[in-house]
């Protein structure tokens, strides 16, 4: 196959603030409106239930999981596509994307269920050979052992892999661990090029150039 280079999708290629939509609008309204409870009343219910699961649980990022457990009454695909209009690509990807995946095998990967992972590429999908869902397929967060499932099942020397993404521990610290190579996205200048000079971009159009070095 060709060299592999992954993209984590949330931070990376879409904007988080759709997640948010979800989990901290959309399931407090629903669960107001069953339990005849005020808006700010069920944040308050809801936070305590994800805080008590935690978010090293796989479960704390499967919505399903959560419509059942609050007993709420929809299909998690129409709640998807009734917030479907607020997923924001950022506006360097579709560009980049189309620079790469001519060249190179294009792969997404996420810890988030495969359901958020299809909507949120629907526009951009045509440019990834495959995706992967560690929530849905493994029932774990991205780790050492998913990345290395992963690089298996594609029968995929580890350091011909270049992944991107934005989280320290479940992007560059877990996929490093794996052997593959890592170049964190750091759009917001959070300090990460002090903690990991040489391994941070702030752009996907520095990517191309970067690229070059890993081929």
């Amino acid at each position: 196959m060709k060299k592999a280079v992954f993209f984590d999708i949330d931070g990376t290629l879409v904007d988080s603030d759709y997640n948010d939509l979800i989990w901290h609008k959309a399931i407090p309204e629903m669960v107001a409106k069953k339990n005849n409870l005020n808006f700010n009343e069920a944040v308050i219910l809801v936070q305590k239930e994800y805080d008590r699961v935690g978010e090293k649980d796989y479960r704390w990022y499967d919505l399903r999981y959560w419509l059942h457990f609050f007993q709420l009454n929809i299909d998690y695909k129409k709640l998807l596509k009734k917030y479907e209009k607020e997923i924001i690509i950022f506006s360097d990807v579709s560009l980049t994307l189309e620079q790469l995946y001519k060249k190179y095998q294009l792969i997404s990967i996420t810890s988030m269920p495969r359901e958020f992972m299809d909507i949120k590429l629907k526009s951009i999908k045509k440019y990834f050979w495959e995706t992967f869902s560690t929530l849905s397929e493994y029932k774990e967060l991205k780790n050492k052992d998913a990345y290395s499932h992963i690089s298996h099942k594609l029968k995929a020397d580890p350091r011909q892999i270049l992944h991107i993404g934005d989280h320290e521990q479940l992007d560059y610290i877990a996929a490093r661990e794996a052997g593959w190579n890592v170049l964190l996205i750091d759009r917001f200048y959070s300090g990460l090029q002090e903690k990991y000079p040489g391994s941070v971009i702030h752009t996907l159009t520095e990517l191309p150039n970067r690229i070059k070095l890993f081929s």
